[in-house]
């Protein structure tokens, strides 16, 4: 015969026992019969004058994410290395870089994937040198000191324009600068040529603190710009990729019929003056446009050309960094 004790201990048990099957019903309901949880999309702008400062003023991708539970965070990079290395601690699921940056970041297994492609003239990658210089031409750079961010497009730029001279880059004295840092060093003289991209060249040139020794254009060398997603997140938000390159055509039809409000936007948030931003922003071409076989060829061009001067260990093909099919998505 139970005990009164006993019977109140069997009574609590149950009670507990009934407490602790509720809880985990209304949790599994909260889960399974709820909203699904709110995901974060990490969007870097990797320097320069861009559309996504423009998007980011404008607030079009918070205002389509939204639509679909997500957030936005802003990160900004100096250039591409340093990007690459927040895309490996996933602090960026979408950016752009040049063709170089996509050889070298795939040649070390960086996860993202080349989702489109948003320009095939580079961003006016350049050699700059002091108006004054004795340095003329490529060869003139022979044992001279250059500025440059390693693995960066201008990097890459120097490489090619060196090996088209007929000459490496251990001719030369490269000096490791990310962009703030090799600015004041080239307006101070310590440093003979910088090899840099716009806005800098343009500003520098107009400035007259500088002229041009060659650039992408008077060498002829095609130089893709892309838009890169971090691989897991493309495989779990094909979705929202979709949305990010919807947003990204919206911002590029809207400066092609808004110059002087994207020069304005631009030139507030860079701290520039607005006429060389419009003027920056009249001479660049923007796209965004699938990967064709011409831009593809371009990039496997850059790739071998890195393989033969060292800097990447490996052959790559060129063809397993690329996928159209979120751009396909993204006009459906």
């Amino acid at each position: 015969m139970q005990t009164t004790a006993h019977r109140k201990f069997k009574k609590a048990s149950l009670l507990l026992l009934a407490l602790t099957i509720g809880l985990f019903s209304l949790s599994a309901c909260g889960k399974s019969g709820g909203s699904k949880d709110k995901t974060t999309v990490n969007i870097a702008i990797n320097g320069g004058l861009n559309l996504l400062t423009i998007a980011k003023k404008k607030g079009w991708f918070e205002e389509e994410f939204k639509k679909a539970n997500a957030d936005v965070q802003w990160n900004e990079f100096q250039s591409s290395v340093p990007l690459l290395e927040g895309l490996v601690s996933d602090r960026v699921d979408f950016s752009f870089i040049g063709d170089g940056t996509v050889v070298t970041g795939k040649a070390a297994n960086s996860p993202f994937t080349v989702i489109s492609v948003t320009g095939v003239e580079g961003n006016q990658n350049s050699v700059i040198v002091k108006p004054d210089s004795p340095i003329q031409s490529i060869a003139d750079l022979k044992g001279k000191q250059i500025a440059v961010a390693k693995g960066s497009s201008g990097h890459i730029f120097l490489i090619k324009a060196l090996q088209k001279n007929g000459m490496k880059e251990s001719d030369v004295k490269i000096v490791q600068l990310q962009p703030d840092e090799a600015n004041p060093a080239f307006q101070a003289g310590q440093v003979d040529a910088w090899a840099i991209w716009d806005p800098f060249v343009t500003t520098e040139v107009d400035a007259g603190r500088a002229r041009i020794v060659e650039s992408v254009k008077t060498m002829g060398f095609v130089a893709p710009a892309v838009m890169i997603g971090r691989d897991k997140f493309l495989k779990e938000h094909p979705d929202l990729t979709a949305i990010y390159l919807k947003v990204y055509q919206k911002a590029v039809d809207w400066v092609a019929q808004n110059v002087d409000e994207a020069a304005d936007i631009l030139a507030t948030e860079k701290k520039m003056d607005k006429e060389l931003v419009k003027k920056l922003v009249q001479n660049t071409h923007y796209i965004n446009e699938p990967v064709t076989p011409d831009t593809a060829a371009a990039i496997q061009s850059t790739a071998d050309i890195l393989l033969e001067s060292g800097t990447i260990k490996e052959k790559l093909d060129v063809s397993k960094v690329y996928d159209n099919s979120y751009f396909e998505a993204s006009k459906k």
